[in-house]
């Protein structure tokens, strides 16, 4: 028996294995550089930030004060007036309280500067002959406190008139708040002590 020599016998063997070690060895090439294409090479997702809300409009204080009322005499009553300016766009709102909730206060709000011999005319301030041209009123025993807000008012002078129903004497406060919609700059001053009021007396029944 003849045997074949020892390097032809295993040659095809080598081949084979050679052959599937090559191609494994491309195959992890492959999967490798494909897979450092999508780590390193894609575009990182954008990111989106929100803007910052713009900050509210902060109220601020225009003016205070304090209206003393005398108790009213048969069809007499006693009213106290406080003229308000400033120059910006605002918001406008006064809150007004007294000591006895059993008091009945009505109170309005004119446009304008109006005087305490206007307000004491009798078409005032019902009948539309009144010089005093009002913007907001409050003919009614409640709430306490009141609120008399005005929205969007355009810069200028406003009159606070406080009316003073009984059955006693009362002692009111007011507040005025006024939040900017505008950069104008204000003219008005601070009153904390109740400066620049007038106050007057006229026949006024309910209606």
């Amino acid at each position: 028996m003849t045997m074949l020599p020892a390097p032809t016998r295993f040659l095809p063997l080598r081949r084979s294995v050679s052959a599937h070690l090559a191609l494994a060895i491309g195959t992890l090439i492959l999967v490798a550089a494909c897979g450092g294409d999508n780590n390193s090479n894609s575009p990182a997702a954008p990111t989106t930030v929100a803007p910052a809300p713009a900050p509210a409009p902060t109220p601020r204080l225009v003016q205070q004060g304090t209206m003393n009322l005398s108790a009213p005499q048969d069809d007499t009553v006693h009213f106290s007036l406080a003229a308000i300016t400033d120059n910006t766009s605002v918001r406008w709102e006064t809150t007004v309280d007294w000591t006895d909730p059993a008091n009945d206060l009505w109170m309005w709000v004119a446009n304008g500067a109006c005087t305490a011999q206007q307000f004491a005319r009798d078409d005032c301030p019902f009948e539309a002959t009144c010089p005093c041209q009002f913007a907001i009123r409050s003919e009614v025993a409640t709430p306490k406190p009141r609120v008399l807000t005005i929205p969007n008012a355009p810069g200028g002078t406003r009159t606070l008139i406080v009316v003073n129903l009984g059955p006693k004497e009362e002692t009111a406060t007011y507040r005025v708040m006024l939040t900017p919609g505008s950069t104008a700059s204000s003219v008005a001053a601070l009153s904390s002590s109740g400066s620049g009021l007038s106050t007057g007396l006229k026949h006024m029944r309910k209606r």
